[in-house]
């Protein structure tokens, strides 16, 4: 199935997390991409390497060193300084290369003539899907010598000059005879084969894991910045509703955490009885006071008007169950799936959700229920044993509701229609209450930011369960809500490296 550059990118951030580098990728790119070219040409002749800077060219650099191995006479032709490369496995490679003085010959920039070569085949390592318009120099001119020169012509991973996810052509395009690409072929390849010529997918060693489960790449590519000149609002602007006479910490929890996920203002609409209470918790909270000891049908003029200037929805935490409040809730998801406004509903929100049975949802709103709340949610009295029976059942109620399901366990599922993710950071520390409603916070900032509701679900489930993991390395099993708070931009942040140190310290520790 073709695949995107940024789906490409997380791919190999997961497979860093899971324990195979960079490095190892690179390694095996290249000596399959060697390999594929000893079953065409044989296993002598002359081979010419055209190498940029990036990954693209720490691949060519293997494939030199495993064609010298087969028993090829290897040329590499550098079009930068060694100082301009700044990716360690490419340097790394090169300095093997450095080595290797009998067999291979590298020439520096300024050293060669940009003029015809002629040789049995020549690689293009230049540039890869690393291309960025317009075409400079010197790759310019390092594509024309390619393409003038005499030789079989073989690209690796995606013809230099080509725009993987298009198939434009910036500025020049090398114009090979074979393109050896990697885990799965790109959309750009299908769209300008005149260039590519023969396409081959070669796998390089990624896990079918690094696509199940969420991992770091999802949240380093999947989560977009705030611009630089962001002003107050363009982060998203959170409302949380709960609270009840008896539950004032469940909603300030989950509106703490939208701001620690980035949200630029969180608000809690909570009855009079507890929004003083909440009000304390925390300076940075706006609260709005509704009348009532519950959330009833009279706070809904207010709350409506109100939804209109706010980008993302929290339902649910501490609301209770009063005849009042069910009627209050349902009336309100009808009111915020008719705004086209994303939500989360978790809690007190879910259990009248299911009291209330089937309601089209519109893929927009995300439903955080644990196994207990599922099986209410279908109205099921089910024995659910394997991870397979949770996965059925998330689906059920996906489709039902036609809503994201984020089902809460030891491994997280996240299903909307035919797309499942897994999840499997978090602790048995977070058994304890208020874990949740960190969740839902994360979740509902995600979706501020306009990231599609499924996408939001499973990085929330990453984030939540890596700052649980943070907390337990530190505290263990005692834990609280409150401890995951803070670190929550961390991973944000650093999320490969806070989840090495803490899947290393889990596997340590349960050993």
């Amino acid at each position: 199935m073709p695949i995107t550059v940024k789906e490409m990118r997380v791919l190999e951030i997961n497979s860093c997390a899971l324990g195979v580098s960079t490095r190892i990728l690179m390694e095996n790119a290249g000596s399959l991409t060697a390999k594929i070219i000893v079953d065409r040409l044989g296993r002598k002749g002359k081979a010419v390497i055209f190498a940029g800077k990036g990954g693209n060219a720490g691949d060519s650099f293997v494939v030199a060193r495993q064609l010298a191995g087969y028993g090829y006479n290897v040329d590499v032709l550098l079009f930068y300084s060694i100082n301009d490369i700044t990716n360690k496995d490419t340097l790394d490679n090169l300095k093997i290369l450095c080595t290797m003085d009998k067999t291979v010959r590298i020439f520096k920039p300024g050293t060669f003539a940009l003029e015809t070569i002629k040789a049995d085949v020549l690689i293009d390592g230049l540039l890869g899907v690393g291309v960025k318009p317009p075409l400079r120099e010197p790759i310019k001119s390092a594509i024309e010598m390619f393409n003038r020169s005499k030789g079989f012509k073989v690209a690796i991973d995606v013809p230099s000059g080509l725009n993987p996810d298009t198939g434009e052509i910036v500025g020049d395009c090398v114009r090979a005879n074979l393109t050896v690409t990697f885990h799965d072929v790109k959309y750009g390849l299908l769209k300008a084969k005149e260039y590519a010529g023969e396409i081959v997918i070669v796998k390089i060693g990624i896990p079918p894991e690094a696509a199940l489960y969420v991992g770091p790449g999802n949240v380093i590519y999947e989560v977009p910045a705030k611009p630089k000149d962001a002003h107050k609002g363009m982060g998203g602007r959170v409302l949380v509703i709960g609270g009840s006479e008896l539950y004032s910490g469940a909603p300030a929890l989950s509106a703490l955490a939208s701001l620690k996920s980035g949200a630029d203002l969180a608000f809690v609409a909570a009855p009079e009885s507890v929004a003083y209470v909440i009000s304390s918790y925390s300076p940075n909270l706006i609260v709005k006071k509704l009348p009532g000891v519950n959330l009833n049908i009279k706070a809904l003029n207010e709350l409506k008007a109100f939804i209109n200037r706010i980008d993302a929805i929290v339902m649910g935490p501490g609301l209770g169950l009063s005849d009042e409040t069910k009627e209050a809730v349902i009336e309100l998801i009808h009111e915020i799936t008719k705004a086209n406004k994303p939500m989360v509903l978790d809690a007190d929100a879910l259990k009248i959700l299911a009291e209330h049975g089937r309601a089209d949802l519109k893929g927009s709103t995300i439903l955080t229920p644990h196994l207990k709340e599922a099986l209410m949610l279908l109205k099921s009295h089910r024995d659910v044993y394997s991870l397979n029976d949770r996965i059925n059942v998330a689906t059920e109620i996906s489709k039902i509701y036609n809503a994201v399901v984020l089902l809460k366990g030891p491994v997280d599922i996240i299903v909307y229609n035919d797309s499942l993710k897994l999840n499997r950071t978090g602790n048995q520390g977070m058994s304890v209450g208020g874990t949740g409603d960190t969740l839902t916070g994360i979740a509902a900032t995600l979706l501020a930011r306009k990231i599609n509701p499924f996408k939001a679900a499973y990085i929330a489930a990453f984030v939540n369960g890596v700052s649980g993991d943070l907390a337990y390395k530190e505290l263990g099993e005692r834990l609280t809500a409150t401890d995951i708070l803070n670190n929550i931009p961390i991973v944000f942040k650093s999320p490969l490296e806070s989840y090495i140190e803490t899947r290393n310290f889990l596997i340590i520790s349960s050993k």
